[in-house]
């Protein structure tokens, strides 16, 4: 008998060898994009519900290729399977192909009559995954929800959150109002997040969802609400999302209400919460006194008369760690330096209301031992300084030699707010930074300062033809556009990146183009050609096209659009190897 059972043992051991084996040499194909046909092979090959699962997972990784269509085809098949996982996993690998499964939106819908928990969740979240097209579906969504006789509080909650992405009408208003009352404080939670994708009917329950606010179980959910409601929505609430929202004790929870309350007009804010966010600066917790300060931030100049007691909290040094364990079990990013450090805050309100009488406070900071604090200093900058102010802008100049990379990229990006021509010269330097976001900063600050920085035209032209970060080729195009008739000589050189990779760097240079006059008309038709090859171009080109006011007739095939690149003009060589 133990013989018996052991060859059993090793046979189902060997199996299940074998499968992982298939299913690894098959996830290799689909690395190398040639195993999508061998993955549908296993399916039609098996019913071994283990095998199929493992090969809709690997099925589901297509999302975007230019395979995912068949593989979608494939999946969609096993939705008629006896087997409730398979229906699960074909359902879940649907959703997770997208666009290239939206066709199978009815068939995923279809699968929520099965009384399985498992198969309905899964076509749920298939459901929300497909968004708008599963519109049609709302109704089923709600009749999950809001069914007596569902009493899976999770399944209950992702038919709610799939319906405020799928969308629904006034129709669905009523019954998902009535979750508000529901036992579970997670269901009423989704139900007020899910009331904010109904449209009008749905945002005049923001009374409701603002009760809300009041029991620390569902505040969270309810601030979000708050958070995407028209400002109009939210302006009698004010004092809510502050007495409870500001002051919770969630980071989260602080920081959908801070947003909720950046939409109300400033005098609402101050005629309705002036005195609770003075109230809120003194709180124990830092975190709270820095999204008071943000609120006075938020509000902008009018604010100014509270700026004394904004300014106490640039001696605080305290700093608020309570999102630390939501970033380390990987469900939210850092906390941003405004909503945990009180003196940070504090600098970037100041500079916010433009309030002059703390300047020299501020600029102390500039040289603090923490990096967040210069800055958040240096930022305050651009509303406490001016470009005449020649002392003032030395002392942020001599940031861009700060030795972390942050302060030196807010540096670049103060002064060219600031337009500080006098320090043209050191921006130019930044263009060699090693740090990405530094390059990116000088090159946008020289743009910004246009004509007056158009003796770096060179540099910049450099940048856009040798960095390897779209985004700073991006911003170099940009700041060529702008620097007038010393920026003309490199359109050529401006006009072969319209076809670079990075959407962002094509873009850009697509409408620097547009503002060169007529050294970019001479490249017209190769802009209206860039339509035809790409699409994701037309906005960019139109624009470009438009400031030039010429018009192009019928796009012609373009050279080079096979994947070739433009070859370099000679006097675009000429003139980057020529010294400045």
């Amino acid at each position: 008998l133990r013989a018996r059972r052991g060859q059993r043992s090793w046979a189902a051991l060997n199996t299940k060898m074998a499968i992982e084996i298939a299913v690894d040499k098959c996830g290799k194909a689909l690395d190398t994009g040639s195993g999508v046909g061998r993955a549908l092979e296993i399916l039609q090959g098996t019913d071994d519900p283990h095998v199929l699962t493992s090969t809709l997972r690997l099925l589901a990784s297509q999302s975007g290729t230019k395979e995912a269509t068949k593989a979608a085809e494939g999946a969609a098949k096993l939705l008629a399977s006896n087997k409730p996982e398979v229906i699960a996993e074909a359902a879940r690998t649907l959703g997770c192909l997208g666009d290239s499964a939206s066709k199978f939106v009815d068939h995923v819908a279809a699968v929520l009559r099965w009384q399985d928990r498992s198969v309905r969740l899964a076509a749920v979240e298939a459901l929300a995954r497909f968004g708008k097209k599963a519109a049609r579906h709302a109704s089923k969504l709600v009749k999950v929800a809001t069914d007596p006789d569902v009493k899976d509080e999770e399944l209950k909650i992702a038919a709610i959150t799939a319906l405020g992405l799928v969308g629904g009408d006034v129709a669905q208003v009523p019954k998902v109002a009535s979750l508000l009352t529901d036992q579970s404080p997670h269901v009423q939670g989704a139900a007020c997040v899910a009331l904010t994708s109904l449209g009008p009917h749905g945002e005049d329950r923001a009374a409701d969802i603002a009760l809300k606010l009041s029991d620390e179980s569902t505040r969270g959910a309810a601030a979000a609400a708050m958070a995407r409601l028209p400002g109009g929505c939210v302006e009698p609430h004010v004092k809510a999302l502050l007495s409870k929202g500001i002051s919770d004790a969630d980071s989260q929870t602080r920081a959908a209400s801070l947003q909720a309350l950046g939409k109300v007009s400033p005098s609402r804010v101050l005629a309705d919460g002036a005195s609770l966010i003075l109230e809120l600066l003194q709180h124990q917790q830092p975190g709270v006194r820095a999204c008071a300060a943000m609120c006075f931030a938020q509000v902008g100049e009018e604010a100014r008369p509270h700026a004394d007691a904004v300014a106490n909290l640039l001696q605080d040094q305290e700093e608020d760690l309570s999102w630390l364990p939501l970033q380390l079990g990987g469900s939210q990013g850092r906390e941003p330096v405004s909503r945990r450090k009180p003196r940070c805050a504090a600098l970037l309100a100041l500079g916010g209301m433009c309030a002059q009488d703390h300047t020299e406070a501020a600029v102390e900071l500039l040289e603090d031992s923490d990096w967040e604090v210069r800055h958040s200093a240096a930022e305050a900058m651009q509303g406490l300084c001016s470009s005449d102010d020649s002392e003032l802008i030395e002392r942020v100049a001599a940031l861009l030699d700060d030795d972390t990379y942050p302060v030196r990229a807010q540096a670049c990006r103060v002064l060219g707010a600031l337009l500080a021509t006098n320090q043209a010269d050191r921006l130019s330097e930044m263009l060699n930074d090693k740090s990405e976001t530094v390059r990116f900063e000088a090159a946008d600050a020289l743009g910004k300062m246009g004509e007056s920085a158009s003796t770096y035209a060179y540099e910049v032209a450099n940048l856009l033809l040798t960095d390897s970060s779209g985004r700073v080729r991006g911003a170099a195009a940009k700041a060529l556009g702008k620097m007038g008739e010393s920026g003309r000589p490199y359109a050529s050189l401006v006009a072969i990146f319209i076809q670079d990779m990075d959407v962002t760097a094509a873009r850009e240079a697509c409408i620097a183009l547009g503002s060169m006059g007529d050294s970019g008309r001479a490249y017209a038709e190769e802009l209206e050609q860039m339509k035809q090859v790409r699409p994701d171009m037309a906005a960019a080109v139109n624009q470009a096209l438009a400031e030039l006011g010429v018009t192009v007739g019928p796009a012609k095939a373009i050279e080079g659009s096979s994947g070739k690149a433009m070859v370099m003009p000679a006097v675009v060589k000429a003139a980057l190897q020529a010294t400045s």
